[in-house]
C-alpha cells in the first residue's frame, strides 16, 4: 500500500512510490479478477504529483486506458476507465436464454475467462450441459461494445 506522509521541516513533498500505485490498480479496477490485470504502466509522471494520472492497464490481454486518482492520505487510490468489461457469469446466463429461446433446449452455461473487455472481437470459451448431461462446446464472440455476442459451435467440438 502507497502512503503519502507530509511532515514538518522536511525539504519537500514526498515522493511519489509509482510502482506502489501501479501494484494497486489491478485490485481497484477489478477487485474480483485482479489477476486479470497482467500489466500497469503509468510512464514517469511529476514524482510529488498526486493529481489524476493517465495509465494504461492490459485486462484479459487487451490494452484499456485508466486514470489513477490518488493515493489519498490513508494510501488508497481510485481508478476509472472508460473501458466496460463482461464478466462471464452474465455472459453465460445470457447465452443459457439464446439456448433456449433459439431451440428450446434449457441448459446450465459457464463461460471463461471470467472477464473480456467489451469490444467487438473478445471470445469466451463457454460449455453448455443439457438436462441429460450432454455438454455442447461453444464459442460466444462478442459484436459490440454493449456486450452483444454471436454464438458458434467450438471448433474442437463434433
Amino acid at each position: 500500500m502507497a502512503v503519502v506522509a507530509a511532515g514538518c521541516g522536511a525539504d519537500g513533498p514526498t515522493p511519489l512510490d509509482l510502482e506502489a500505485v501501479e501494484r494497486q490498480v489491478p485490485g481497484v479496477l477489478l477487485p474480483g479478477h485482479p489477476d486479470l490485470v497482467v500489466d500497469v504502466d503509468c510512464g514517469d509522471p511529476v514524482p510529488t504529483a498526486l493529481g489524476p494520472m493517465p495509465c494504461t492497464a492490459v485486462v484479459a490481454g487487451v490494452e484499456v486506458p485508466v486514470i489513477v486518482h490518488g493515493p489519498a492520505l490513508d494510501g488508497r487510490i481510485r481508478v476509472e476507465s472508460p473501458a466496460d468489461v463482461v464478466a462471464a457469469v452474465d455472459l453465460g446466463g445470457r447465452v443459457a436464454e439464446r439456448l433456449q429461446a433459439d431451440i428450446g433446449v434449457d441448459a446450465r452455461v459457464t463461460c471463461s475467462p471470467a472477464v473480456r473487455v467489451a469490444f467487438a472481437g473478445q471470445t469466451f470459451d463457454c460449455v453448455a450441459t443439457d438436462p441429460d448431461d450432454r455438454v455442447i462446446d461453444l464459442v460466444a464472440t462478442l459484436v459490440d461494445a454493449d456486450g452483444g455476442f454471436r454464438l458458434d459451435a467450438a471448433p474442437n467440438s463434433g
